[in-house]
């Protein structure tokens, strides 16, 4: 239940206004942004460039750590396929990539965050890492290639605000004081502002898939395959993750 408004005819200050949306960044986005900001800090600053390699080695993901380990792969601790899935996104081939990631972050990561609450925000961005490490996966089994960064995260919290950050009309409209209900894949597929922005982000993707983009990346290629698996997984799967209930597809 959300709290009772104070109205101007109450107040002669008039209602009250709430933190400008640059002071107003859910904390665990902060947290989360910080840790990664650290995690790079640490790794160039910090260390050299053998220890660097061994936190890459032990906490990327790997495609081929997946089926007949090589010698690499064993080289990795016993639990690293378990955690890769996850720790992936704490690691970043530059500030660049790292900064990109930030922005984005902040921008769909906010909406996200305050619409499921911490615990099943955390939820949704670790299955979000998952599903954009197994499309990775499934593009490119058996690639010894380590693969980081949070753009699997970050896609998967773009696809879920695409089913009710961009609803600005309707019956979904956003009401003063409440969030609205998660729309169904087929109405947030009729909305021209959804649809638009997925266009766009297929489009790039596809564009920085053949090989642009590598100045974000520390001069790697870009893992645009974790970046559709995200984006699916959070378009379709939101609802499951929604404490105000989704609609049906």
């Amino acid at each position: 239940m959300s709290e009772p408004e104070v109205s101007s005819a109450v107040d002669p200050r008039g209602p009250a206004r709430r933190p400008p949306p640059a002071f107003n960044v859910p904390g665990v986005i902060l947290v989360l942004l910080a840790f990664m900001a650290l995690v790079h800090a640490y790794r160039t600053l910090a260390i050299g460039q053998i220890a660097d390699a061994r936190i890459i080695l032990d906490f990327s993901f790997i495609p081929s750590c997946y089926g007949a380990a090589d010698s690499l792969c064993q080289l990795r601790p016993a639990g690293a396929d378990l955690w890769s899935p996850i720790t992936y996104a704490f690691l970043h081939g530059s500030w660049a990539h790292l900064g990109m990631n930030t922005i984005w972050f902040l921008a769909f990561g906010t909406p996200v965050a305050r619409r499921l609450g911490l615990a099943r925000f955390l939820a949704f961005c670790a299955a979000g890492s998952i599903a954009g490490a197994a499309a990775f996966y499934l593009a490119n089994v058996g690639l010894e290639v380590p693969v980081i960064g949070a753009s699997g995260i970050v896609s998967a919290l773009m696809g879920g605000a695409c089913r009710f950050a961009f609803v600005r009309s309707g019956p979904y409209r956003m009401l003063p004081g409440r969030q609205p209900p998660a729309i169904s894949v087929a109405a947030a597929l009729s909305d021209r502002t959804v649809l638009v922005f997925i266009i766009a982000f297929f489009a790039t993707n596809f564009f920085v898939g053949s090989g642009v983009g590598g100045a974000f990346t520390g001069g790697g290629e870009v893992a645009w395959e974790a970046h559709l698996g995200g984006f699916a997984f959070g378009f379709f799967c939101l609802p499951l993750f929604d404490r105000r209930g989704g609609r049906g597809a």
